[in-house]
């Protein structure tokens, strides 16, 4: 009988899991292909998208809020989505772009500089008067980090835990060129080579209709803001017209 090594048997139990999960059969080849792709876990484009980031966000902080009898306002809507988009904001430029980070999971997705910044941020808007404010940006912020855990965990990522743990961790370079990530990305949307993608695509699309749903049961907050801005420039552009 052949004793495996830890590694070997961890490496198993994700096979195992990632055949539950995704309804087929998985091959250790399959598995270790995977390895080479950290992002998207197969290299077949599945991520999780800024709008998916964006729901979870704002269904975090709409539940939190209802809790306690209220609704989230447009201020702090604003808020909970910029912070929900924050960690890409950051690490997504400064790894396609400017080559900072071998990957887009480094200083906007450390756990370790999350968690105290928002200790910081909720100690700040206390002080200031902003509680409320502060509370959705840690709350869109952290969700972030959240969501990219369990999305990894749910691909059966070797690396789902490594994406927030900069500097602690680094995550190995891309081996393709962005344009060729970005074309895997996007074609995530034009088919699915397993019925595992298509769940995952679709718990995504359901968060996000679902969202959608609370944010006009919350009386669609952040509307008035806008239309008071938009409603100026419109009505400016046809008298113009006329």
């Amino acid at each position: 009988m052949v004793c495996l090594h830890t590694p070997q048997r961890m490496r198993n139990v994700v096979v195992i899991f990632d055949a539950l999960f995704t309804c087929r059969l998985v091959t250790m080849t399959d598995h270790v292909h995977a390895q080479r792709h950290p992002i998207t876990g197969t290299g077949n484009g599945l991520t999780m998208w800024p709008w998916t980031h964006a729901a979870v966000g704002y269904l975090c902080y709409s539940i939190a809020t209802r809790l306690t009898g209220r609704r989230p306002t447009g201020g702090q809507t604003a808020i909970v989505l910029f912070g929900a988009l924050v960690p890409d904001l950051i690490d997504k430029p400064l790894s396609w772009v400017f080559s900072v980070f071998p990957q887009g999971y480094a200083v906007g997705h450390a756990v370790v500089l999350a968690a105290p910044l928002g200790i910081a941020v909720l100690a700040a808007g206390n002080h200031y008067g902003y509680r409320s404010l502060a509370i959705a940006f840690v709350v869109g912020n952290w969700s972030h980090l959240l969501g990219d855990l369990l999305f990894g965990w749910l691909r059966s990522s070797p690396y789902a835990l490594d994406r927030v743990l900069w500097p602690l961790v680094s995550l190995p370079p891309y081996d393709r060129p962005v344009f060729v990530r970005l074309e895997e990305y996007v074609s995530v949307f034009t088919g699915f080579q397993t019925t595992g993608e298509a769940l995952i695509v679709i718990v995504g699309a359901v968060i996000v209709y679902a969202t959608l749903g609370l944010w006009v049961l919350d009386g669609r907050p952040g509307i008035g803001p806008l239309k008071r801005i938009v409603e100026p420039s419109y009505e400016e552009y046809t008298d113009r017209s006329e």
